[in-house]
C-alpha cells in the first residue's frame, strides 16, 4: 500500500508528465476559486440587477465545470478510500448538477439579453425569477436521473500493482463482480508491473458523457443567442451601444470557449482514432503505468493535455462574462483583465513546451529533462515577442470601453502632456474639465496612469 509521500513524488514522476495532472488538478482549484470571486464581484456591483445575479450564478457553475479532477489533489490511494468517498459527491453529484444548471442557463440568455425574435421572452417578471429557477431545476432534474442506470456510475474498483507482481483489483463500491473481474483480466494480460501504483477504474455510463459534451453542444446554441443580441441592439428604434459592448463581449467569452471545446471534441476523435477504440480509464491506466510505445505514450500526453482544455476554456469565458458585467463599473478592469490573460496563456504555453520537450527528449536520447530544460530557457529567451503577439491579441479580445467623459479628459491629458511636462495652468485647466464632467480624483489618477505607461513604452 502506497504512503502519501510516495504519491505525491510518483505524481511529479517522468511517467506522469513531470506532475502535469496534478498541475491540471492544482489549476482546477484555481479557477473555481476564481469564478467564484468574480461571481461575487459581480453579485456585489449591483445586487440588485438580475442580469448581474444570473451572470453569478453561471460563473458558479461554469467554476464547478472546470473542477472536475481536483480529487486528484488529495491523496488518490486506497487508504484515503474515506477522502476520495467524500469527493465522491463533488466529482458526480455537484460537478454533473453544475453541467445541468449551465445548460438551462444558457437557454435562458434572452430572458436577461434583448433578441428581436425571442423578444416575448425579454420580460422584467422572467428576468426576476429565472435567474434562481435554473439552478433549482438543475438539482431537481439530476437527482431524478442520477439513479437512472443510463446516468448511474455503479462499479468502480482500485487497480494496485506493485513493481515486478501480477496487477490485482481491490472494489471500491459496486456488485458487479464479471464487471471487476474483467477490469483485472485487462490489467493481468499486459504482464507484470512496471511500477508501483494505485488507480481507480470506474463503469461509463453514456448519460453522463452525453450531458458533458451536450453542454459544449449548447454554447454553440448560447453563441448564437449572444450574436443575435448583438445586432439587436445595434438595429431598430431601441438603439443601446452599451448594451451592444456588454453583449460583444459575452460573445467573445462564448465563442472562445466554443472553440477550445470544439478543438477537445476533436481532439479526443482523434485519440480515439488513433487508439483503434474509444479511450477508457483502463487504456488510460496502462498508458501511464504501463510499457507503452511511443505512439502510446504520445496518445497519453493528448489526453491528459485535453484535460486542460476544459479548464482553459472556461477561465476565458469567465473573464469575458465580468468584463460583460463590470466594464461599467469597476475602472480599470480592461487592463487588469488583460494582464490575467497574457500572464495565464504564456504559462500555460511554457508548462506544456517544457513536458514536450522532455517526452521528445526522453524518446530520442533518453534525457528527458534536459530537453525540458532546453525549452524552458528557450522560451525565456523569445518571451518578448510572444508576450508582445499576447498583448495585440488581449486587446482584440479586450478593448477599452471607456465612458465618453473618460475619453474627453484622456483627450485633453494628452493635449496637455505634448511636452511631457503638466504645468500649474494645465493642470488647473485639467481639474476643471474633470470636475465638469463628474470624474473622480481616482478614476482621474487611473487615466492619467494608462497614458503615462503607453508613454513609457513607447
Amino acid at each position: 500500500m502506497r504512503t502519501v509521500q510516495e504519491y505525491y513524488i510518483g505524481a511529479f514522476s517522468a511517467d506522469n508528465l513531470f506532475g502535469f495532472r496534478m498541475i491540471i488538478s492544482f489549476s482546477s482549484i484555481v479557477i473555481l476559486l476564481y469564478c467564484i470571486g468574480l461571481a461575487a464581484l459581480v453579485w456585489r456591483a449591483k445586487s440588485k440587477g438580475f442580469e448581474n445575479k444570473f451572470m453569478s450564478v453561471l460563473l458558479v457553475c461554469e467554476g464547478i465545470k472546470a473542477s472536475f479532477i481536483i480529487a486528484q489533489v488529495t491523496p488518490y490511494i486506497r487508504s484515503y478510500e474515506w477522502l476520495q468517498d467524500i469527493l465522491w459527491h463533488w466529482t458526480i453529484d455537484v460537478f454533473f448538477t453544475a453541467h445541468i444548471t449551465a445548460i438551462i442557463m444558457y437557454l435562458c440568455i434572452p430572458i436577461y439579453y434583448r433578441l428581436n425574435r425571442l423578444s416575448f421572452m425579454h420580460r422584467p417578471s422572467f428576468k426576476k425569477h429565472a435567474w434562481y429557477i435554473a439552478p433549482a431545476l438543475g438539482i431537481t432534474i439530476w437527482l431524478l436521473i442520477r439513479t437512472v442506470p443510463a446516468f448511474y456510475v455503479s462499479d468502480a474498483t482500485w487497480v494496485v500493482c506493485e513493481e515486478g507482481e501480477e496487477p490485482t483489483t481491490d472494489r471500491w463500491f459496486g456488485e458487479d463482480e464479471e464487471w471487476r473481474q474483467g477490469i483485472e483480466d485487462d490489467f493481468k494480460d499486459t504482464g507484470d508491473c512496471t511500477a508501483s501504483y494505485e488507480a481507480t477504474v470506474t463503469s461509463q455510463p453514456p448519460g453522463l458523457w452525453a450531458i458533458a459534451l451536450g453542454s459544449p453542444i449548447v454554447s454553440l446554441l448560447a453563441l448564437l443567442f449572444i450574436r443575435s443580441s448583438i445586432k439587436s441592439y445595434q438595429e431598430g428604434d431601441n438603439l443601446d451601444f452599451s448594451k451592444s459592448l456588454t453583449s460583444r463581449s459575452l460573445y467573445i467569452g462564448f465563442l472562445g470557449k466554443v472553440i477550445i471545446l470544439l478543438f477537445w471534441f476533436v481532439l479526443l476523435i482523434l485519440i480515439s482514432v488513433v487508439n483503434g477504440s474509444q479511450v477508457t480509464f483502463v487504456d488510460e491506466t496502462l498508458w501511464r503505468y504501463g510499457n507503452p510505445d511511443f505512439m502510446e505514450r504520445m496518445l497519453f500526453f493528448a489526453w491528459i493535455f485535453s484535460l486542460t482544455l476544459t479548464p482553459a476554456a472556461i477561465a476565458f469565458e469567465a473573464m469575458m462574462f465580468v468584463h460583460a458585467t463590470l466594464k461599467d463599473t469597476v475602472f480599470g478592469i480592461d487592463n487588469n483583465l488583460r494582464k490575467t490573460f497574457t500572464t495565464a496563456v504564456f504559462t500555460g504555453i511554457g508548462v506544456i513546451s517544457f513536458i514536450v520537450g522532455s517526452e521528445l527528449m526522453e524518446s530520442l536520447l533518453g534525457y528527458g529533462a534536459a530537453g525540458g530544460v532546453f525549452v524552458g530557457v528557450s522560451l525565456l529567451v523569445v518571451r518578448k515577442p510572444i508576450l508582445l503577439v499576447l498583448d495585440k491579441a488581449s486587446n482584440r479580445f479586450i478593448p477599452e470601453t471607456h465612458t465618453p467623459e473618460e475619453t474627453a479628459y484622456l483627450d485633453a491629458y494628452t493635449t496637455a502632456m505634448e511636452d511631457r511636462i503638466i504645468t500649474k495652468e494645465e493642470r488647473k485647466l485639467l481639474d476643471t474639465v474633470a470636475s465638469t464632467f463628474g470624474l473622480n480624483e481616482k478614476i482621474v489618477k487611473q487615466l492619467e496612469s494608462e497614458y503615462d505607461s503607453t508613454l513609457e513604452e513607447e
